[in-house]
C-alpha cells in the first residue's frame, strides 16, 4: 500500500530540567507547539508519573503526538505521527526544542503503511549485504545533491573526518585515505617499471592520482563519467586530493571508463577503482561486463605493463571468485592482498597482476 503517513521520533537528550517534571508546563507546550506548526489540537492528556517524569498524549485531527520526560536524566522523547506536510511535523518539533533546550537531538522518521524503515537525517547507512551494515553520522553535511549520474553526499564525521559517499557507498575517508590509496600505487611502485603512460578509472576524489604521482610517471590521466565529483572533492576534500587535479602531468577525461579504454591504449600501468558491480547502470550480466572490460582493459596495455584493483569486501567470495576467474583468462602473476580500511570498518580485498 501507499504510506499512509509520516512518523517522526525524536530523542531530546540533555535538556534544561526546569519543566521536565512540570505537567501543566509541558502540556501548554505542546498545545502551544500544535497551533505554531498549523496541526490541528482535538485533545491533550497527560500523565504525572511518582515521583518523576510526565506523559502528555495529543489528539490531532491529523492522528497523535506523544511525549515523555525522563527529569532525572534531561531527557525527553517525543513521538510525532500525522498524515499531512512533514514539515509541520519540523515546526512542532523545533519549537518543542526552543522550549525544552536540549543540548543535542537525534531524530529519525518511519513512513507508515508500507515496509518499516527508519531514517535518521544525520546517519548515512551503507549496507554491506553481508549480514551487518554500518551507519555513519553525519556531524556536518557539506554537500548533498543527485548529480547527473548519482547521489554525491561529503560529510564530517567526528573520527574520520571528511567522508564521500556515492549511492550511499563509502568511497574514501580523511582519516584512512592513504592507507586505500597505497594499497593500489603500492604495486606499481615496488614492480620498477618506468611509467610513461598511466591511467586511472574512476578515482574521482583525486586521491590515488596524488599517491600515483608521488613515482613520477610522465603521464596521467584520470577518467571519471561524473564531473561533479571531481568539482565537489576538489572544493571539500583538498587534504586528500591536494593538487593534483591540477598538476601538469595529469590529463582529466570526462567521459565512461569502458567507452574510453577501448580507444585509448599504450599504458604501462592501470588502475581500476571502479565498482565490480555494474548491475545498476548497465543490462548487460555482470559476468560478462567484467569479462569485456577487463579484456579491453589488457588490449590497452603495453606487455609487461602492471594493472591493480580494488576488489571487494573480505565477505564478497563471490565477487573474489569472478575477478580471479576473469584475471586468470588475462593476466599473469596476480596477487592479493588484504587491507583493513577503518572506515570501511571490514578488511577490502585488492589485486595486482602483470601483462
Amino acid at each position: 500500500m501507499n504510506p499512509l503517513g509520516t512518523q517522526h521520533i525524536a530523542e531530546f537528550i540533555d535538556c534544561d530540567k526546569t519543566y521536565l517534571n512540570n505537567e501543566r508546563k509541558l502540556k501548554s507546550f505542546l498545545k502551544k507547539g500544535i497551533e505554531e506548526s498549523g496541526l490541528h489540537s482535538v485533545g491533550i492528556v497527560s500523565h504525572k508519573f511518582d515521583p518523576l517524569g510526565v506523559t502528555v498524549i495529543a489528539i490531532i485531527s491529523e492522528s497523535h503526538i506523544g511525549m515523555h520526560t525522563y527529569p532525572e536524566a534531561g531527557h525527553v522523547s517525543l513521538d510525532v505521527f500525522t498524515c499531512s506536510d512533514p514539515n509541520k511535523h519540523m515546526k512542532l518539533i523545533n519549537y518543542l526544542r526552543k522550549a525544552l533546550k536540549p543540548k543535542k537531538v537525534r531524530l529519525g522518521y518511519l513512513k507508515r503503511g508500507n515496509l518499516i524503515e527508519f531514517h535518521e537525517p544525520d546517519w548515512i547507512p551503507s549496507v554491506s549485504g553481508y549480514g551487518f551494515e554500518v551507519s555513519y553520522h553525519a556531524e556536518k553535511v557539506l554537500y548533498s545533491k543527485k548529480s547527473k549520474y548519482q547521489m554525491i553526499e561529503i560529510i564530517e564525521n567526528e573520527h574520520f573526518g571528511r567522508m564521500l559517499f556515492l549511492d550511499n557507498e563509502l568511497q574514501i575517508s580523511e582519516y584512512d585515505a592513504d592507507i586505500y590509496n597505497a594499497a593500489l600505487v603500492d604495486p606499481i611502485r615496488k614492480s620498477n617499471l618506468k611509467i610513461n603512460n598511466a591511467v586511472i578509472l574512476g578515482g574521482g576524489d583525486g586521491g590515488v592520482l596524488h599517491e600515483l604521482l608521488k613515482i613520477k610517471p610522465r603521464k596521467v590521466t584520470l577518467v571519471d563519467i561524473d564531473p561533479k565529483v571531481i568539482e565537489v572533492s576538489t572544493k571539500y576534500l583538498g587534504k586528500i586530493s591536494q593538487e593534483s587535479f591540477v598538476d601538469k602531468h595529469v590529463e582529466i577525461v570526462y567521459q565512461d571508463a569502458l567507452h574510453y579504454i577501448k580507444n585509448n591504449g599504450g599504458f604501462d600501468a592501470v588502475i581500476y577503482d571502479l565498482t565490480m558491480h555494474p548491475e545498476a547502470f548497465s543490462k548487460v550480466p555482470r559476468e560478462e561486463f567484467l569479462d569485456n572490460f577487463f579484456g579491453d582493459i589488457y588490449k590497452s596495455m603495453n606487455p609487461g605493463g602492471v594493472i591493480t584493483l580494488q576488489c571487494c569486501s573480505q565477505f564478497d567470495a563471490e565477487t573474489r571468485e569472478l575477478v580471479d576467474s576473469i584475471l586468470k583468462k588475462y593476466y599473469k602473476k596476480i596477487k592479493y592482498y588484504s587491507v583493513h580500511i577503518p572506515s570501511f570498518c571490514e578488511e577490502w580485498i585488492f589485486a595486482s597482476a602483470r601483462k
